[in-house]
C-alpha cells in the first residue's frame, strides 16, 4: 500500500470507522482516544496486509482488529463494541461497493485500472467517504443514534 494512500485514504476510513461507531450508541466523543484508535489500526491493517494471507482474510483481521481497539483503546463494552464493529464496518461496505460501482459506470473503469493506478485507488475512495461523514454529521448534529443507550449500560 502507498505510503498516498495511507495518508489520504486509509486514515480519514480508519477515523469514519470509529467516529461513527461511537456516535450511533450515542456515546461521548474522546477525540485523543480515536486519534490514537485509528492510527492503531492503520498501522495494524497496513501490517497485516503486507503478509501473505489469502484473499479476504485481511479484512476479518480487520474487523478483528476494529472490536478489540473499540474495546481497549476507546472503552466501549463488549456488547457496545459488537454492535458499533458491525455497523461501521457494514456501513463501510455497503458504501464503498455502491458508490465504487456507481463511479466504475459512470467513469467506465475496471477494478484492474483501480488497482494499477496508485492515485486513481487513493482518490476513487473519496465520495463515498465524503457520503459517509456527512452521514456521521447529520447523525451527530441531530444526537441520532441507533442504538438506544439504556440497551447497553
Amino acid at each position: 500500500m502507498p505510503l498516498l494512500s495511507i495518508i489520504f485514504y486509509s486514515l480519514p476510513e480508519a477515523y469514519l470507522i470509529f467516529i461513527f461507531g461511537i456516535i450511533i450508541l450515542g456515546q461521548k466523543i474522546r477525540l485523543p482516544k480515536v486519534f490514537c484508535a485509528t492510527i492503531l489500526f492503520v498501522t495494524s491493517s497496513f501490517i497485516t496486509r503486507m503478509l501473505p494471507f489469502p484473499f479476504g482474510l485481511h479484512t476479518v483481521i480487520g474487523i478483528v482488529v476494529i472490536f478489540i481497539l473499540f474495546v481497549l483503546v476507546i472503552k466501549l463494552k463488549v456488547k457496545q463494541a459488537v454492535i458499533s464493529t458491525l455497523i461501521s464496518s457494514g456501513t463501510l461496505i455497503a458504501l464503498e461497493n455502491i458508490i465504487l460501482y456507481l463511479l466504475q459506470i459512470e467513469l467506465n473503469l475496471n477494478t484492474k485500472q483501480i488497482w494499477q493506478d496508485p492515485v486513481l485507488r487513493t482518490f476513487i475512495g473519496w465520495p463515498h467517504l465524503i457520503v459517509w461523514s456527512l452521514i456521521t454529521l447529520v447523525f451527530y448534529k441531530h444526537k441520532i443514534n441507533l442504538v438506544s443507550k439504556n440497551n447497553w449500560e
